[in-house]
């Protein structure tokens, strides 16, 4: 058995905040499911079931474990209500409830509208249920190192055991003490570690760290010194809380993983399928207008990759959408792509690799310039109005600017908003036509399905 568990939480805490501006396609995060269980990940918690409206980027979880692929590891999802566990309950494949609750009466308030004890009481709900079912349980105690709205910020290490006590009490075979806000040091962790060892052992006590100061790993090292044996992380450093103004991300999959080996303690993981995932989340995130994964190993395999595309291709290396098509004509034979694959195999390469960017809606830079365009239709109503005759003017100015300026706002709206819904992927000019008609058939063919699952037709230029 390996040394110790390391638990990825990238499809539930991960997405749930890389997801939040714009919707990331199913195919795209089952790729990442996919890398999980080929690295060998002993706990994948794939989502949370939760309310669709506060947490969209959750609300197709179900469809997630229906598409996940064979896995006998432990199968997560967070239902924090009993009506949410219903829909769990209604789920494929999970065989892990994820409860959750806090050691800060503010988060809690803020974060589920129920005090401390409510919060407990309805985990104890929805632990009895799952007892009854016959799943295995597992607790999150957020802020159980450090609070903001308590006088020295130190979170009591008396109200971290009380609540942790009656997490193991309900039948969590893991509570998982989480450093929510990132702000935790190594003392606070060797502080609150410590006393949950004398008191109650650690058995059943792992960490959820964030890494808000450059000290995740850090205080995962302090952690296992200390005696702790699992460990949540997220691939790329990727994660938050949604009520947590300036949330931070995960300790990074792959760069625990990477700490475990280089100290000889062996978690069971293979590496590749991380970073491989890592990449592919690094995509996602400059999909939705994000900065990359913070991942130093992610960092430096982008880097590597760049290098060698523009060294051997002789073209800038880019992760957008103009980079992935000059890709995929490595694919096609322009690069170092396995020449013995097949037409049909490299379309559906290529297929897989743009499904991620036909899905674009309009963004944060499309929204920024709508309104610019509206303000500046505002200013040339206003100079429009001034230079006609004087008398007119006189009599008419004010509802002249608010009527001209009102229909300018209004064609370009329309115009704007076609051009987003439209869409567009321009190829190189210098394809030649076997190459343009394959990857017109992967583009439409994508765009196809997308229309179907959307409900509204896209149209993709080629």
């Amino acid at each position: 058995m390996p040394e110790v568990k390391i638990c990825d939480v990238s499809l539930r805490d991960g997405m749930q905040i890389l997801n939040r501006h714009a919707v990331i396609p199913l195919e795209s995060r089952l790729q990442v499911v996919e890398a999980l269980v080929r690295a060998g990940v002993p706990y994948i918690e794939v989502g949370s079931f939760v309310n669709p409206r506060v947490v969209p980027a959750m609300s197709d979880t179900a469809e997630l474990l229906q598409r996940m692929p064979p896995y006998d590891g432990q199968i997560a999802a967070l239902a924090p209500k009993l009506e949410y566990y219903e829909m769990l309950r209604k789920a494929e494949r999970v065989n892990t409830v994820a409860l959750f609750v806090a050691a800060s009466e503010a988060y809690s308030q803020a974060n589920t509208r129920m005090t401390i004890a409510e919060a407990l009481d309805e985990a104890e709900e929805v632990a009895k249920a799952a007892h009854r079912d016959g799943y295995q349980l597992r607790g999150y105690l957020s802020y159980a190192f450090r609070d903001k709205s308590q006088p020295n910020e130190e979170t009591p290490v008396d109200l971290t055991e009380s609540i942790c006590r009656r997490l193991i009490d309900m039948g969590c075979g893991t509570v998982a003490l989480s450093d929510t806000d990132g702000l935790a040091t190594p003392m606070d962790i060797e502080r609150v570690i410590g006393e949950i060892e004398n008191r109650i052992g650690l058995e059943h006590v792992g960490v959820h760290l964030h890494d808000r100061r450059g000290l995740g790993v850090t205080n995962a090292y302090v952690a296992y010194m200390a005696g702790v044996r699992i460990f949540d992380a997220s691939i790329g450093g990727i994660g938050g809380a949604i009520t947590v103004r300036h949330s931070v991300g995960n300790i990074a999959t792959e760069e625990l993983v990477s700490m475990f080996e280089s100290l000889g303690v062996d978690t069971g993981i293979d590496v590749g399928p991380l970073v491989e995932a890592g990449c592919r989340v690094s995509q996602m995130a400059d999909f939705v207008g994000d900065p990359p994964p913070p991942s130093k190993i992610i960092l430096d395999e982008l880097a590597v990759r760049r290098a060698e595309i523009e060294a051997a291709d002789g073209v800038e290396a880019d992760l957008g959408l103009k980079g992935l098509l000059r890709s995929l004509l490595g694919l096609l034979g322009r690069g170092d792509a396995d020449q013995d694959l097949s037409v049909g195999e490299r379309l559906e390469e290529a297929r897989s690799q743009v499904s991620l960017f036909l899905h674009a809606p309009t963004n944060r830079a499309a929204v920024l310039f709508s309104l610019f365009s509206m303000l500046l239709a505002t200013g040339v109503a206003a100079l429009f109005v001034r230079i006609l005759p004087v008398a007119w003017v006189a009599r008419s100015e004010v509802i002249a600017i608010a009527l001209f300026s009102l229909g300018m706002v209004m064609f370009l709206g329309i115009l704007l908003t076609m051009i987003q819904v439209s869409g567009g992927v321009r190829l190189p000019r210098d394809l030649n036509p076997r190459e343009r008609e394959i990857l017109r058939e992967a583009i439409s063919g994508v765009a196809e399905e997308l229309a179907a699952r959307t409900g509204f037709s896209r149209q993709y230029e080629v």
